[in-house]
């Protein structure tokens, strides 16, 4: 039913041609029956939690068309890209949500990267789903005080040292449940430690959603470099 009522409020916001191809779209999707199949939507099974998160949601597995996506609008700053895919993003993430959280989280980048690049990916990526869900984004209660080197460079372990004590909290958090949101989550550092400050503050249940998700590490490092938070 809850379903159901998504997909008209998302029908109902969508132009009536498909984003990809310009044939008609689904109703509820911004794409076509054939581009929307041809999408590299992540298999719930590949959902593998990220401690100390409880459960951990992707829409995509890591790969084309939605890795050049990522890539276009992170460096190319392709605004009505962004809005496409955090449609698409919103309807892969919904269908495998158990219980709504109270507020979603997304990624805060450091204000000299934010100023560099004009916007938070994370955050415009989340926007779509916020919005459907009836929940708050948390755009000010955690900030990004430490510049941190780009994870892409580093090896598992140097990705943790990076991200210590990167994030803190600006105000109180009065939610319970907390869905921290990225745009891709490769290693999982910067939601380990995103979610062990949240729960040193109170937060009960935290959840990890992203745009998207690679399947395998080996073939996520022959990609071409991006400069992840």
């Amino acid at each position: 039913m809850f379903h159901r009522h998504f997909l008209r409020l998302m029908d109902a916001f969508l132009p009536t041609d498909c984003a990809f191809c310009g044939q008609p779209h689904l109703e509820g999707h911004p794409l076509c029956q054939q581009c929307h199949d041809d999408l590299p939507w992540l298999p719930e099974t590949n959902n593998i939690p990220i401690a100390p998160c409880e459960t951990c949601i992707s829409a995509f597995t890591y790969q084309p068309p939605i890795s050049n996506l990522l890539l276009g609008i992170k460096f190319g700053k392709h605004i009505r890209e962004l809005a496409t895919l955090g449609e698409l993003t919103a309807s892969g993430i919904l269908p495998q949500i158990a219980q709504l959280p109270d507020a979603i989280l997304p990624v805060p980048l450091h204000t000299a990267r934010l100023h560099k690049r004009g916007f938070n990916q994370a955050l415009e990526l989340a926007r779509p789903l916020a919005k459907q869900l009836g929940v708050p984004l948390l755009t000010h209660a955690v900030t990004r005080h430490k510049s941190t080197l780009p994870q892409t460079e580093l090896d598992s372990s140097q990705r943790q040292h990076n991200l210590n004590q990167a994030f803190q909290l600006t105000a109180p958090l009065s939610y319970a449940r907390i869905a921290i949101f990225d745009d891709v989550i490769t290693t999982g550092a910067t939601t380990r430690e995103l979610a062990r400050l949240l729960r040193s503050h109170g937060v009960q249940h935290i959840e990890a959603w992203s745009c998207a998700r690679p399947t395998l590490r080996q073939k996520h490092e022959l990609e071409p470099r991006i400069d992840y938070h």
